[in-house]
């Protein structure tokens, strides 16, 4: 029998989330109002390192979900339950996706009618909303990873992904398909697949941001312990495991800083080293994930559950993190004006955090509520999960007559 074991929630991860979204919202911000040609040295290089830290910062939250929350229901015998969950999920994110185009469509050069229907089909590139196509893959993914996970265990997945970034020379040398006159289309899916080739996509491939989702995974078990049902009480508590991880990461940052170059900083915000699949990134990336991640469980852990209840309401980022990426990408790809000096990109830079952010808190506000919104949503992701659940029914054998 399934089962129904109530996860308790860690409002740090929720915290975490939240700064995580903003900071990938502030990072495509800086492109759109030209912030380079106004602000440039180190002091912006950290700034944009710092917001780069959004993408790894996701990738491993959603690994660490899935460890704490999706697998102690997959082990408990819902593996069907969980798998609908994680499709009606994935196709949000493409139905996003793929909304985000039409956009493209009507106000970007270059987007032609051909073009923006084979980025739908996960052949193009967009210039802000390509982790939204990550995310569809990777979700339909996950059930498999978790099958594995429990089939095999954590660490042979965790040295599996630690061979792809040893082989980061070796993956980085194949040939691609632009290699075999193939075409651009072809040279995309197999860089946005494996990071082979040198299509200019924000990355990372799914090869090398499975590695990350495997390295939440790995943090999730390591900050929350086994909380499938029937595993042993855990001795030690999330404040000790989240200080040995803090601990540690930083550790790691404070080596990186001692042997830093001005160069590998500048790489590390501007995408260079992201789009390469360079293990630095993913390095200093995760230790940095994991730093940020550790600190704010460790800030809100001893919270009193009414403050805890009240810090609800300013992570509203982290419950509205699709919509946000989505409809706040939108806003940047239809933003009319291009700033002509320092004062006015700042100024317009504030302005439209301040109208992504106060579209994200109403948007979150009005499905809280109850709504007509929230009635909408509800009823559009009841419609995904029923197609996703008819699809299953479709695919699963009938049992035979007695």
């Amino acid at each position: 029998m399934a089962g129904n074991a109530a996860i308790p929630r860690i409002i740090g991860i929720d915290l975490t989330r939240s700064v995580a979204i903003f900071f990938a919202m502030l990072s495509h911000v800086w492109v759109v109002t030209n912030m380079d040609n106004f602000w440039s040295g180190p002091s912006a290089d950290f700034l944009r390192a710092l917001m780069a830290l959004a993408t790894p910062t996701f990738i491993l939250l959603f690994g660490t979900m899935l460890e704490i929350v999706y697998r102690p229901r997959f082990v408990a015998g819902e593996q069907g339950r969980v798998a609908v969950r994680l499709f009606s999920r994935a196709i949000q994110c493409w139905l996003l996706y793929c909304v985000s185009v039409v956009v493209l469509y009507l106000v970007a050069d270059g987007y032609s009618l051909k073009f923006s229907v084979a980025t739908m089909m996960l052949l193009g590139v967009t210039p802000f909303t390509d982790i939204l196509k990550f995310y569809a893959v990777v979700l339909f993914l996950a059930p498999i990873l978790l099958w594995l996970r429990n089939r095999v265990g954590l660490l042979p997945l965790v040295v599996a992904a630690l061979v792809v970034h040893a082989a980061h020379p070796v993956i980085r040398g194949l040939p691609s398909p632009l290699d075999f006159n193939m075409g651009m289309y072809a040279e995309r899916v197999v860089t946005f697949l494996f990071g082979v080739g040198d299509a200019k996509l924000g990355g990372p491939s799914i090869l090398h941001g499975t590695s990350l989702i495997i390295a939440g995974m790995a943090f999730g078990r390591l900050i929350a312990g086994d909380r499938t049902a029937g595993a042993a009480k855990q001795t030690v508590g999330i404040v000790t495991r989240a200080s040995y991880l803090l601990a540690a990461s930083v550790a790691v940052l404070a080596l990186g800083i001692l042997f830093y170059d001005e160069k590998s900083l500048a790489e590390l915000g501007d995408m260079s080293l992201r789009m390469d699949s360079d293990p630095l990134y993913f390095g200093a990336g995760l230790s940095g994930a994991i730093a940020l991640t550790s600190l704010a469980v460790l800030l809100t852990q001893g919270l009193s559950p009414e403050t805890k209840q009240r810090l609800e309401k300013p992570v509203f980022f982290g419950r509205t993190s699709l919509f946000t990426f989505a409809f706040g990408n939108m806003i940047l790809y239809g933003w009319p004006a291009t700033p002509a000096a320092f004062g006015s990109a700042v100024f317009q830079a504030v302005l439209i955090s301040i109208t992504i952010t106060a579209l994200s808190y109403l948007f979150d506000r009005e499905v809280r509520r109850g709504g007509a919104l929230a009635f909408i949503v509800k009823w559009l992701q009841a419609k995904i999960t029923s197609f996703v659940n008819a699809v299953f029914v479709l695919g699963t054998p009938r049992a035979k007559q007695a």
